[in-house]
């Protein structure tokens, strides 16, 4: 018998099509995204970012000591190809989903504190046919605002390349 896995972003809306996603708004520049509340481990201050390696791209922001862990810190909207964010105020710490044993946590620049939501899906308007960058898996409009549901598996699979 042949078993399926399937990825975060898979459970995650076919979670919300049943129940309730405990989910953040987490701010970047632009719009938020909505992760779900069981990637984001802890949200903590920017001012102890180190930085980069020598010849690192410019996605890569450097590292923050967390929890006695070098964690690297990635820029999400210069992943997606928008750009450097126009500040780093604060560095979600995120579990690692793809590969766990090799990258167990990563950081994401944000800019302010993420707010709770609970989301069904019924809440979330498809933005169908809407232009996502390379990490966003879909563009969505939550309570009139809009946001996009990032794409962790490729996110992970850039900082392990």
């Amino acid at each position: 018998m042949a078993i399926t896995q399937l990825t975060l972003n898979q459970t995650t809306l076919l979670g919300a099509t049943t129940g309730t996603i405990a989910c953040l708004l987490t701010p970047v520049t632009g719009r938020p995204l909505l992760l779900p509340n069981v990637t984001v481990a802890e949200v903590v201050s920017a001012t102890d970012l180190q930085p980069p390696p020598e010849g690192a791209p410019d996605w890569h922001r450097g590292f923050v000591v967390w929890r006695e862990m070098q964690v690297p810190v990635v820029a999400f909207e210069t992943l997606n190809g928008e750009g450097m964010p126009r500040e780093c105020e604060r560095i979600a710490i995120l579990s690692g989903i793809s590969a766990q044993r090799d990258l167990p946590y990563y950081g994401l620049v944000v800019q302010g504190m993420p707010s709770s939501a609970k989301v069904k899906i019924a809440q979330l308007e498809d933005l169908e046919g809407a232009p996502t960058g390379p990490m966003e898996f879909l563009k969505v409009r939550y309570q009139g605002e809009l946001a996009a549901i990032p794409d962790l598996d490729a996110i992970e699979a850039k900082l392990l390349a």
